[in-house]
């Protein structure tokens, strides 16, 4: 489970949340290259964690009230 906190662009300050259920490792969602990416390109990164424990962490961390799931 990799959990991930994102921006949607520089410019924003509203961060979300979305967590990858089946991916045992960040590999895929870090890759640059990649055709097909996990989260667009254009997005701005800003946390990634591996475990539950991380998805009640980041939510009081960065005040996000809800997350999807994919």
């Amino acid at each position: 489970m990799i959990v991930v906190v994102y921006r949607k662009s520089e410019q924003t300050k509203k961060k979300y949340m979305i967590v990858f259920e089946n991916e045992q490792t960040p590999d895929r969602i870090i890759n640059g290259h990649a055709r097909k990416p996990l989260l667009p390109h254009r997005y701005v990164l800003e946390e990634i964690g591996m475990g539950k424990s991380f998805i009640e962490l980041y939510k009081t961390k960065h005040k996000i009230n809800k997350h999807d799931t994919a």
